[in-house]
């Protein structure tokens, strides 16, 4: 079997949500739930992967355009590792954007399953069939805004709940305080400072959400200051998560964990080069006894692909799914399914299971390629 042509359509969102709904540590993500990237890979049997990209638009299509696109046809789809490790040595010189690599793997992944005929994660090797979730806030003004979303969230069956924080230490606090307080002491809480801290700050409100009683501390800093992570993880008993928007896929990831620069690692297929590189680095914490945390994304058929992805491994917790769910819903004919009790479960279908709607894609496409 031989892929035959990697169709690229960016198409723009109709009504995306404004600024104000989809703020996190004070920036707008609207970009990356706008103008997207829809990709089918196609073979001569007639199978077709698909993914729909993090953003990106007209410059991601052309740089795929360009790149992975005449260096997919003719190749085997089935030789998912080869593809892959050829793409990376490639990439050096190829300068994609972020999330290029994890784009097509995802599309890649997809193909696979429909050809095997079985969902991802179990073509992974299933752990589990549904998994835990927890609502995953946008940044918002108030600590009461917070409290009354924690509660919302909670009474809907959510099994914990994540604050998007501004990334002022004195008011995250407030927050957090207003929160536990809601919500009272048992149920599961975390913060995500998006690298809002430096170091002293980091340190106080770590010190803080110990004295809350929170599940994890998420990125206090920027990835690359593997000296402020190390103190944080040395100083406080909370666990502490970071590298998730680091570069270098798996590569990255060693040296924070040899060096117990965090407690908890983060990937993602999206930010990370794809399904099989996290599945390495799952693979990778679990031998040194940490747990991987797989970050969601503000799509909803990358978010299918990191939970088959979660499904496979014994050493995560938990689904994170970004609230109000509605503003990312799109492009898609259903989305994730999280029942009553909080549990998201496994698409059915092959591959992701998850299917673009190419009504809606090309109702409102602005690109072939």
């Amino acid at each position: 079997m031989k892929i035959t042509d990697v169709k690229l359509t960016v198409f723009q969102r109709p009504e995306a949500p404004s600024d104000d709904k989809v703020m996190i540590k004070g920036q707008s993500t609207r970009s990356l739930i706008s103008e997207v990237v829809a990709v089918q890979v196609q073979t001569d049997e007639g199978f077709t992967g698909e993914a729909l990209s993090l953003g990106g638009g007209r410059g991601m299509a052309h740089y795929l355009a360009s790149t992975v696109k005449p260096f997919l046809i003719g190749r085997d789809p089935e030789y998912i590792e080869a593809n892959w490790q050829k793409m990376w040595e490639m990439n050096r010189l190829w300068f994609t954007p972020l999330f290029a690599l994890g784009t097509i793997d995802t599309a890649l992944w997809d193909l696979y399953g429909k050809i095997l005929n079985r969902p991802i994660y179990k073509i992974l090797g299933a752990y589990r069939d549904k998994i835990p979730v927890y609502a995953s806030s946008m940044t918002k003004s108030s600590a009461e805004e917070f409290a009354e979303e924690a509660l919302d969230y909670r009474e809907r069956g959510f099994q914990a709940y994540k604050l998007h924080v501004l990334g002022e230490y004195k008011f995250d606090i407030k927050c957090c305080e207003a929160v536990r307080e809601a919500v009272g002491p048992d149920y599961p809480l975390m913060i995500d400072v998006v690298s809002g801290y430096n170091q002293r700050e980091a340190l106080i409100v770590g010190r803080e959400l110990e004295r809350l009683g929170y599940y994890w501390y998420e990125e206090p800093l920027r990835d690359y200051d593997i000296h402020g992570y190390k103190m944080l993880a040395d100083k406080l008993d909370i666990p502490v998560m970071g590298i998730e928007v680091i570069e270098g896929s798996i590569y990255t990831a060693p040296e924070f964990i040899v060096q117990r620069a965090v407690d908890i690692v983060r990937s993602d297929i999206s930010f990370k080069g794809g399904v099989g590189q996290v599945k390495k680095t799952a693979a990778l914490a679990e031998a040194f006894g940490m747990n991987l945390e797989i970050h969601t994304n503000p799509n909803p058929l990358l978010d299918a692909a990191n939970l088959h992805v979660a499904l496979s491994i014994k050493n995560t917790d938990f689904f994170e799914q970004l609230v109000p769910e509605t503003l990312y819903n799109f492009g898609v004919k259903e989305t994730v399914h999280i029942d009553k009790e909080g549990f998201a479960h496994a698409p059915t279908g092959p591959g992701h299971g998850i299917e673009i709607d190419w009504d809606f894609v090309n109702k409102y496409k602005i690109l072939d390629l």
